[in-house]
């Protein structure tokens, strides 16, 4: 894709746009623009190999006594996988 954007650095509103337009462009076609920990993307399969495996270690620490089946709902749990993917974590 090709584009020619003309920018009218005297139009506050105008340059806002494309500034918007620049940034939206670069953030879905340009792989070096770094996201700002904002848009994290994989793959439906690679998220369903994470869940799982998040589950088998949830449900390795119930056997081993680690933690209980009714620890397994709460919210701290959650956001340990939660940072987990979004570190970068791969199964």
């Amino acid at each position: 894709m090709k584009m020619t954007l003309v920018v009218d650095t005297d139009d506050i509103k105008g340059l806002e746009a494309s500034h918007k337009m620049i940034t939206t462009l670069c953030g879905q076609y340009d792989a070096r623009v770094d996201s700002r920990g904002m848009d994290k993307r994989f793959g439906k399969i690679a998220f369903i190999k994470a869940l799982r495996s998040y589950m088998k270690n949830q449900m390795d620490a119930v056997e081993s006594g680690d933690i209980e089946l009714k620890d397994m709902r709460n919210l701290r749990d959650a956001k340990h996988f939660a940072d987990a993917i979004w570190n970068g974590w791969r199964p």
